[in-house]
């Protein structure tokens, strides 16, 4: 049906609405639903489905706003919101409140809900074509748990009751702070690498730092992040990559990623804001897969950088031919790794240096300056030091070197290159086996509880994540293959 005539059919609905109760698969009753998708400021298709598997079709307008009647309907309910590039879901259990907006808070908690129901996360809820059997006091709680995160956003904007704050239900039209709250949220969902499927939702802030109870989200730091980093004075630095790189919470502290301590070797002062949008688990395949390619694809502009580290990742390419479930070949094989080299016969999409040549075409769209980084380097000592890359695959028909990929793509397309997996092979070779547990994530668990029980202690250390230590060690290699370099970058770096 097409949106302008789904419109004339609200202007007849009837004002009063019918109770129902929250319990699943409450009998049918008639609904008058309106909302909001997203910040509203797309037009989106959405579905909604009801405790029976029961659903109704709406086209939204061109502010993403929709009104519509729908009779038969069992509590509690799912809809789930396309736009032309996101996917958002909302669970109701009093859809006779009759607002049900569906955004990124909502698909936070939705996913918080799909996890209890065991799913990976909304994806699946969505395709399960069925409203989750859920309660209301469930619901209740992880909207609660959302609301923690991102309370004092919500005073900032002057929201008039945030201890009942519900994402789902509030007045888009009477809360117009909300519209600025969600105008400042990044929204991407995970990957779950077990078994290939779209996993949980993340909300982050201007500068990708995920919102949670431990960096809660402020507006006004929000605000000023994004003038700072709009602001023609500046330019970004965008760090593309992994686990190795990626931002930690305090829960799992001392874990840190070069990237996480990469600000620490700019010169105070200078007009530099690094961006880390590394992620845990991601290789160069699934990194554009999973949409972090196009969020920065979105942000970058003339003058900014793009620091691009991948491999430890890319290397999971299973075995030939790949064992059957629960090992993981097929699903790495199809969602995850490369193959390194040159070779013909290597599809494009498998092929590594073909998916970084995706990255460098993009910075390079955009008027910003790639950087290619090889891997760093994995705590493999022989004979007292790391005297070979840790970083080939050899299982199948197309081994290879992908720190030598990486170095022959840089050539190749005539980009600067910091080859941090010599560089860190050289380092910890000099600091020695037992000298890098103090960088390696290998602490002593009476000082970190949390590792007491997992890998990351001193008697199981991980050989591949750094604790803070090495974090800013590595990040102090990275700079000096940057100034190596000659890039106009090295000027800001200490």
């Amino acid at each position: 049906m097409k949106p302008t005539r789904r419109l004339s059919l609200t202007a007849v609905l009837v004002a009063s609405l019918m109770g129902c109760a929250s319990q699943q698969g409450s009998a049918p009753a008639t609904y008058t639903l309106s909302g909001v998708v997203g910040n509203g400021n797309k037009a989106a298709q959405v579905t909604v489905f009801d405790a029976r598997g029961k659903q109704t079709l709406i086209q939204t307008n061109a502010q993403g706003q929709f009104s519509l009647r729908m009779d038969g309907l069992s509590a509690p309910l799912m809809l789930v919101a396309q736009t032309a590039d996101k996917q958002y879901v909302a669970i109701s259990t009093n859809p006779a409140a009759g607002e049900i907006n569906v955004n990124a808070l909502t698909d936070r908690i939705a996913s918080d809900l799909a996890l209890e129901a065991k799913f990976k996360g909304p994806a699946g809820l969505a395709q399960s074509a069925k409203a989750p059997a859920v309660t209301a006091e469930t619901v209740a709680a992880k909207t609660a748990a959302l609301r923690a995160s991102i309370a004092t956003a919500l005073k900032e904007a002057r929201v008039s009751d945030v201890e009942h704050f519900d994402p789902v239900t509030v007045s888009m039209g009477k809360e117009k702070g909300v519209y600025d709250l969600l105008s400042l949220i990044k929204h991407n969902r995970g990957y779950s690498s077990a078994s290939g499927e779209q996993g949980e939702t993340s909300l982050y802030d201007p500068r990708y730092r995920e919102i949670t109870r431990f960096h809660p989200l402020s507006l006004s730091m929000a605000r000023m992040d994004t003038q700072a980093l709009l602001a023609n004075s500046i330019s970004r630095v965008f760090i593309a990559g992994d686990s190795t790189a990626s931002n930690y919470d305090p829960e799992v502290a001392p874990r840190m990623g070069w990237g996480q301590a990469f600000d620490r070797q700019i010169k105070i002062g200078s007009p530099i804001q690094v961006i880390n949008v590394a992620q845990s688990g991601r290789s160069s395949r699934s990194f554009i897969n999973e949409g972090w390619f196009g969020m920065i694809a979105a942000d970058i502009r003339k003058g900014d950088y793009l620091l691009i580290q991948f491999g430890h990742n890319d290397e999971k390419c299973g075995n030939e031919p790949p064992a059957p479930p629960p090992a993981r070949d097929q699903i790495d094989t199809a969602k995850l790794c490369t193959y390194p080299g040159n070779n013909p016969a290597v599809p494009a999409e498998m092929s590594f240096q073909k998916t970084l040549e995706k990255y460098i075409a993009m910075a390079r769209q955009a008027g910003a300056t790639p950087v290619l980084i090889t891997p760093v380097t994995r705590r493999s000592f022989k004979g007292g030091e790391i005297s070979t890359t840790t970083h080939t695959y050899g299982k199948g028909k197309f081994p290879g070197d992908y720190s030598q990929t990486i170095r022959d793509t840089a050539q190749a397309n005539k980009v600067a290159l910091v080859d941090l997996d010599a560089r860190s092979m050289a380092f910890f070779s000099k600091i020695g086996e037992q000298g890098s547990l103090d960088y390696y994530l290998a602490v002593d668990p009476a000082q970190y509880p949390y590792y007491a029980n997992t890998t990351g202690n001193r008697n199981k250390p991980d050989n591949t994540h750094f604790q803070e230590k090495g974090a800013e060690a590595v990040s102090g290699l990275v700079a000096e293959g940057i100034k190596e370099a000659a890039l106009p970058l090295a000027d800001y770096l200490k």
